[in-house]
C-alpha cells in the first residue's frame, strides 16, 4: 500500500514485493502453474520439485567450479517456488499444512547451501572451524527468514484482506515437529510483540472480523517502508550474494555476510519496526 501524493496509500499490496518478484519470478511462475495446472499437477509437487532444485544447488555449491551452475539452479527453485503459491491460490488448495511444506523447503535449501559451501572449504584445506560458522549461519538465517515471513504476512493481512493477523496462542501439537513449530511460533511472536498488540487493537475497533478502512490506511502508513526494508531478508538476497561469490571464487565469505551484514540488516530493521510500533499505537490514543 504506496502513499499517494496527499498521503493516503492505495490499497494494494503488491508494490512493496521486490522487483524482482514482481517482473521476474512471478510472471515466470505464473506460466508453471498454468501448465501444472493444465497437467494436473498439485501445489504440494512443485513444491517438492522447488526443494529438490535447491537442495541440489547447495550441494553443488561444494566444488566452486559448479557455482555459477548452482545458482542458475537457485533461479529456476525460485521461479517454481512462486508457482508453487500461484497454483495453490488457481486451484483453491491453500492450505496450512501446504504453507508449511513449501517453508520446509525453503529452509532444507538453505541448509543444504551452508553444508555444500562448508564441505567445499574442508576439501580445499579449510579450518574445521567452518562448520561452527555454517551452524551459526543455519540458525540466523532460520531468524532472519522469521522476522521476514511474519513483516510479509502482518502486512498482508492487513492491507490486502482487511483483517486482524491471529494472535492467540499456538496450539500443541504431537511430536517433535509439533514441538519445533510451537517453539517457532512463540518465539516468533516475542520478536514481534508490537504487532500483536497492534493485531488486538486492529480487531477491537473492527466491524465482525472486517478492518475499519481508516485503520488500514494507518497502518499502511506506518508500515509500508519498513515492509520493503524487510524484503532484504528474504531467499533473494542470499542467492544473489551466492551468484556473486560463485563468479569471485570465494564461496567462503558466504557465512561472513550471513553472519555479519545480514544480521546487521535484520538488527536494523527490528528496531524500525519497533519504532512504527509504537508510532501506531500511540496514534490509537490521540
Amino acid at each position: 500500500m504506496r502513499p499517494n501524493d496527499n498521503g493516503s496509500p492505495a490499497l494494494k499490496n503488491y508494490d512493496t514485493e521486490e522487483l524482482a518478484d514482481t517482473y521476474f519470478f512471478r510472471p515466470l511462475g505464473r506460466v508453471i502453474a498454468r501448465a501444472a495446472a493444465a497437467c494436473h499437477r498439485t501445489p504440494n509437487e512443485l513444491t517438492l520439485l522447488a526443494g529438490a532444485l535447491g537442495i541440489s544447488a547447495g550441494l553443488l555449491l561444494a566444488d566452486q567450479n559448479l557455482g555459477l551452475v548452482a545458482f542458475g539452479l537457485l533461479i529456476l527453485h525460485s521461479v517454481i517456488d512462486s508457482a508453487d503459491g500461484q497454483l495453490a491460490r488457481m486451484t483453491g488448495h491453500v492450505s496450512e499444512a501446504g504453507f508449511f511444506f513449501d517453508g520446509l523447503a525453503d529452509y532444507c535449501t538453505d541448509i543444504a547451501i551452508c553444508v555444500g559451501i562448508a564441505a567445499g572449504v574442508l576439501h580445499r584445506g579449510g579450518v574445521n572451524s567452518i562448520i561452527v560458522w555454517a551452524l551459526l549461519a543455519i540458525l540466523c538465517i532460520a531468524l532472519q527468514g522469521m522476522l521476514y515471513v511474519y513483516s510479509r504476512l502482518a502486512y498482508a493481512s492487513v492491507v490486502e484482506k482487511g483483517v486482524a493477523s491471529e494472535n492467540e496462542s499456538p496450539t500443541v501439537r504431537a511430536g517433535l515437529i509439533g514441538l519445533l513449530r510451537v517453539g517457532y511460533e512463540m518465539l516468533r511472536r516475542w520478536l514481534m510483540s508490537g504487532q500483536r498488540k497492534i493485531m488486538r487493537r486492529l480487531a477491537s475497533r473492527a466491524t465482525g472480523r472486517n478492518l475499519r478502512s481508516d485503520d488500514r490506511l494507518r497502518y499502511a502508513q506506518c508500515f509500508y517502508w519498513p515492509k520493503r526494508g524487510w524484503n532484504l531478508l528474504g531467499a533473494n538476497t542470499r542467492f544473489y550474494a551466492i551468484g556473486l561469490l560463485a563468479f569471485m571464487h570465494r564461496l567462503d565469505l558466504y557465512f561472513f555476510f550471513i553472519l555479519v551484514p545480514m544480521n546487521v540488516a535484520a538488527l536494523a530493521l527490528w528496531f524500525w519496526q519497533r519504532r512504527a510500533d509504537h508510532r501506531l499505537l500511540a496514534s490509537f490514543s490521540s
